[in-house]
């Protein structure tokens, strides 16, 4: 499978569960489960106990944050797309402008893919096996400074701490400079 970082490609992307839960037990009719709590005191015996629920979900186009695919699990991390027809007038001149955090505009020349204008979804990454990606056509892709600018994007919204990272690598340039 080619994929890379800052293209975007339609998936199979789940919802994420949320209370209450419904949970297939046994192979039988699923059950609901009112809470976490259910599962942390009863249901799950220690915390280590494995559930299958039963989720919603969506075929959407998602934009892939890495080129890296998680060699144990299959996982893909990527940002949920919103069309953005589903905002206001201000709103949208908001995303085109980038003063708007959470969501980051993708031009439309860029992405000829999408039936619309739209914007990544930085306050909603998602995870995704490399089976529920379909890969056989890309619906468009970021350049490489808009790639780099996303990533400062969802580093700042999230609040990654990147400190020790980036002193790591100025002190990894010195010694390449100075030797």
């Amino acid at each position: 499978m080619s994929i890379a970082a800052g293209a975007a490609y339609w998936g199979l992307v789940p919802y994420t569960p949320e209370a209450p839960f419904l949970v297939r037990v046994a192979g039988g009719e699923p059950v609901e489960v009112p809470g976490v709590e259910s599962f942390v005191e009863g249901l799950g015996r220690g915390g280590d106990a494995e559930f299958r629920f039963v989720v919603r979900a969506k075929t959407r186009p998602v934009l892939l944050l890495s080129d890296r695919q998680d060699q144990r699990t299959g996982d893909l991390f990527a940002l949920r797309l919103l069309r953005m027809e589903r905002l206001s007038a201000a709103e949208q001149a908001a995303v085109r402008d980038h003063r708007e955090p959470t969501l980051f505009h993708l031009r439309v020349d860029n992405f000829p893919g999408l039936s619309t204008e739209s914007a990544a979804v930085v306050s909603a990454p998602v995870r995704l096996h490399n089976t529920a990606l379909d890969t056989r056509r890309r619906v468009g892709a970021l350049d490489e400074n808009e790639l780099r600018v996303l990533h400062e994007r969802f580093a700042t919204y999230w609040r990654l701490d990147l400190h020790q990272l980036l002193l790591g690598k100025i002190e990894e340039l010195r010694r390449r400079v100075n030797p």
